[in-house]
């Protein structure tokens, strides 16, 4: 539900559900995809950019950073040096 949510009220952005079944299992094993609900954010000029997972308390995680792409920047704090989507929990995002 937050997922559609978010897709409808960003109309212009092409979101994509890719649900699990015998004949896709896998393209979700070659995208190297470790769990689900698992999200990937592609740009025109960057191709995927971030891949995380997507559950209900990451959830924001990822529409903020979505958003940020969506607006070509994030925003940061003076004198901070963590990233502006992560509370501490590295273990939220998978490393590139």
């Amino acid at each position: 539900p937050i997922f559609y949510g978010l897709a409808n009220r960003l109309p212009n952005i092409l979101f994509v559900d890719v649900p699990v079944t015998e004949s896709n299992a896998n393209l979700h094993q070659g995208l190297g995809i470790p769990s689900l609900p698992f999200g990937h954010i592609y740009t025109p000029a960057g191709g995927l950019v971030e891949e995380l997972r997507i559950t209900r308390p990451l959830f924001p995680i990822f529409a903020k950073k979505l958003r940020s792409y969506i607006a070509g920047s994030c925003e940061l704090v003076e004198g901070e040096v963590t990233s502006p989507y992560e509370k501490g929990k590295k273990e939220d995002t998978i490393p590139s």
